[in-house]
């Protein structure tokens, strides 16, 4: 028997302004709700529609991603992460789930550790900042959609980027220096208070080649 593909979730959009940025989220389904950051240029995750059958799901549009002009605001990653926290605060008024991936993992790490009392559970997916030996980033768009893959040979089936947003994306992500190991948040994973899960993919050879396994704080 083949299970059918589940519909993608309808998303309700709008937007908020936090630290003199217009931030854009997206939110769908009921229920405790769970705050998802996104740097994401290629969408590939499923796991905000499969979440949002169950949950009720913000997703948080990080600034200078997307669709957005270049952030030069941001000075740190912490900065980053408190313009999102004062952000989700105005749509979340209680406690909530947080879950970043690769370059936003990071900056929800830092959002918990920063502001810990909302966050109900921790969840950092591929985070680029505790590999051990920073991420090396490959030189094009296609090769790193690539390297993210199990299976390589469906990368041409990805949808094309603008490679001028791939570059502006990856200039914020340089200059705050989300691509090397973050010591600092490392050391202080033990004093996050929530229920924490790190978690590598063993096939992903843009983050995790070296690193395979998980964290448990």
């Amino acid at each position: 028997m083949v299970e059918a593909t589940p519909h993608p979730q309808v998303y309700q959009e709008g937007q908020v302004q936090a630290d003199g940025f217009q931030i854009r989220y997206r939110e769908a389904g009921a229920g405790d709700t769970v705050v998802i950051l996104e740097a994401d240029t290629w969408g590939l995750s499923q796991l905000p529609d499969a979440l949002a059958r169950s949950y009720r799901v913000l997703r948080l549009e990080l600034p200078g991603f997307g669709d957005y002009p270049a952030n030069t605001t941001s000075a740190s990653i912490q900065d980053l992460a408190s313009t999102a926290f004062r952000a989700i605060e105005q749509l979340v008024p209680g406690h909530y789930t947080l879950i970043g991936s690769s370059f936003s993992a990071n900056v929800a790490l830092w959002q918990t550790l920063q502001n810990p009392e909302p966050v109900d559970a921790l969840v950092l997916i591929s985070p680029t900042s505790l590999h051990p030996t920073g991420a090396t980033l490959a030189e094009s768009s296609g090769q790193r959609a690539a390297q993210l893959l199990a299976h390589p040979e469906r990368a041409s089936e990805l949808p094309a980027l603008d490679s001028a947003l791939v570059a502006r994306e990856q200039t914020l992500i340089q200059r705050l220096g989300g691509s090397t190991h973050d010591g600092e948040a490392e050391g202080r994973l033990g004093d996050i208070p929530c229920a924490t899960l790190v978690v590598f993919g063993s096939k992903d050879r843009l983050v995790s080649s070296e690193t395979t396994g998980t964290y448990r704080a």
